[in-house]
């Protein structure tokens, strides 16, 4: 077992989630939609590292410095947050997950870095805080789901503010705003399946589109979609779970149910 740091090379290896997925599950479709993004963004708004057995990639940790970060929180510079972690089944539980850690925790501390934050969360399925416990990480803000944690490398405590959501839909209908970040390709699915449910919609929804930069995702606070500017959906939604959010909120604003 070895641990790297991913180059444009190792392209075609990244996402290693994604080949556990169940057969027919639609967000692999925007894999490479995703790699693209991260070949676009490597080295600026995300960077990682690769676990293989062999030649055989088995887990990964996507991160980025925080002066870059596409996250909704103000950090001081110099630290890194992860995005995702991910370690294949057939390796979970065997101690291979602390060798991964292990060395980015020692490379990153050798390039003078102050630390490691992570928004964890409280879904046993992603990002659960509980993995980041037993690497030594300790919780430094919490807003349900997530759990902030911190693992320091040159300093003991960082300053972190939480950016709130500060988006203001239109108001003549239900607005649907999508963040044009693709990253994840769970997240990039989302972004399409929200759109297509909103368009089924027609006149009645309005779709407003932003390119998630790093002044929009801070400026607004989130790049995960609104409706009239409200996260209701976490993860991968289904088309009745958007349909629904959508319909809630056409109550809600009394502009009817198409």
């Amino acid at each position: 077992m070895r641990v790297k740091k991913i180059t444009l090379r190792d392209l075609e290896e990244t996402y290693c989630c994604m080949n556990e997925t169940p057969p027919g599950t639609s967000w692999t479709e925007s894999l490479p939609e995703s790699r693209e993004w991260l070949r676009k963004n490597l080295g600026t708004h995300v960077e990682g590292y690769h676990l293989l057995d062999e030649d055989r990639v088995v887990g990964h940790i996507y991160y980025a410095m925080s002066e870059k970060a596409l996250i909704p929180y103000e950090l001081e510079p110099g630290v890194a947050c992860v995005y995702c972690t991910e370690m294949m089944r057939d390796y979970t539980h065997k101690g291979y997950g602390t060798v991964m850690f292990d060395y980015v925790k020692e490379d990153l501390r050798k390039k003078g870095l102050k630390g490691i934050m992570v928004p964890a969360t409280d879904f046993k399925e992603f990002m659960h805080f509980e993995l980041f416990q037993k690497q030594g990480f300790k919780t430094i803000m919490e807003h349900a789901p997530f759990k902030v944690m911190y693992f320091p490398l040159t300093k003991e405590s960082i300053n972190i503010k939480r950016i709130d959501l500060n988006y203001q839909p239109s108001r003549d209908k239900v607005e649907v705003t999508l963040f044009n970040s693709f990253f994840c390709p769970v997240g990039a699915h989302m972004h399409h399946l929200v759109k297509k449910v909103a368009q089924d919609f027609g006149d009645k929804v309005k779709i407003v589109e932003i390119e998630a930069t790093l002044e929009a995702v801070r400026k607004y606070g989130t790049s995960d979609p609104l409706i009239n500017g409200k996260v209701k959906l976490f993860g991968p939604a289904s088309e009745a779970d958007v349909k629904k959010a959508i319909q809630e909120e056409m109550i809600n604003s009394n502009t009817g149910i198409a």
